[in-house]
Formats: C-alpha cells, structure tokens, sequence
C-alpha cells in the first residue's frame, strides 16, 4: 500500500507541478506588476462580411473566427448603424464595430504579452464560456485542483508511515497552518 500511495503521490506531483509553476508566476506578476511590462500591443484591421452572413452578432463572430480572430463573444451592444462587442481569449481581445450599411467589422486587437496571458489565464475560472478552449482550461484547472487535495493527503499519509521525521512533520504542519491562518486573517481585516 505504501507503494501505491508514493507512486500517486508522485505522479500527481509531476502533473500538477507546471500549473502550479504558472499560477506562483502570474502571482509574482500580478503582486509586482512594476516589475513586467504589460503594456499590449494594438493593431487595427478592416474585415468585409460577406453577404451570406447574418447580421447578427454571433453569426459575425462565428465569420471572423475563420480569419484567426477566436474567443468568447461578449459585451454586446446594438448601435445605430450595427453591432459593437468583443471577442475574447486569455492575452488578447478584439474590439469589433460592425456597420450594417458597409457590411465590414472594424476590429481593434489588443494582444498582451506573454505574462499578460498568463494574468488572464489566471483569472479564468469554471467551465461556462463561449470558447471552448478557455472551458477546456477550466476542465484541467478542476483536475488539477483535485490532484493539489490527493497530493496532500498522500504526503501526510507518506510522513505519518515514515516514524522517524513525525516530530518534525507535525512542527511543519503547525507553522504552516499558523502562517495560513494568520495571512487569512490579515487580509480580511486589513
């Protein structure tokens, strides 16, 4: 049994090791932004609809992802000559102005840099998106998540066998429980 649970426990770790890896980095990021530059990129660009599209904001979505512009549809907004919404994906966003009388969506890119995807990413979370790969996203973060828990319990069932370091294991669990407490507490008061 012993075997059992320090293969798991190992397996699990080397899985969730590289999200975990991005996680601590978009948190480093996100608490000293100073220190990257997330200033996006812009890019405009003009894109004729053809005549067959309807003129619906999801139909025209649907259009321009065939010219490489994917994400989730949001914002929504009729305007007197079309359409105005976004589309978005973790480290970019298009701005898309669609005038029913030109039949042409006017799409202003904003593309972040590599850190910057990795801060939306970030803040992606649950599995109820438009764009099926931030859902897909949202499926390993939860498998991930339950990994985190079965890493735990494997680690505290791998010490409680090994007799020798229980000492020092239970004076580990008790400082890192105070410090977790204790920042918990801090950040709700402070």
């Amino acid at each position: 049994m012993y075997r059992f649970f320090r293969n798991t426990h190992l397996l699990l770790g080397i899985t969730a090791f590289l999200f975990v890896l991005m996680y601590g980095l978009s948190a480093v990021q996100m608490a000293h932004q100073s220190w990257f530059s997330m200033k996006p990129t812009v890019t405009e660009t003009r894109v004729a609809i053809p005549a067959g599209v309807a003129d619906d904001p999801r139909a025209i979505a649907q259009e321009l992802a065939h010219q490489s512009m994917r994400g989730e549809l949001q914002d929504v907004k009729r305007t007197e000559s079309g359409y105005k919404f976004s589309m978005s994906r973790p480290g970019t966003v298009y701005e898309v102005v669609y005038s029913k009388i030109n039949r042409e969506a006017r799409v202003r890119v904003n593309t972040a840099g590599f850190m910057g995807m990795l801060n939306r990413i970030h803040h992606v979370g649950g599995v109820w998106h438009g764009y099926w790969l931030i859902n897909v996203w949202g499926v390993c973060v939860g498998l991930v998540s339950a990994s985190l828990i079965l890493l735990g319990a494997t680690g505290i069932y791998l010490w409680f066998k090994t007799y020798g370091e229980r000492v020092v294991g239970v004076i580990l669990l008790v400082i890192n429980l105070g410090v977790c407490v204790t920042l918990l507490v801090l950040i709700r008061t402070a």
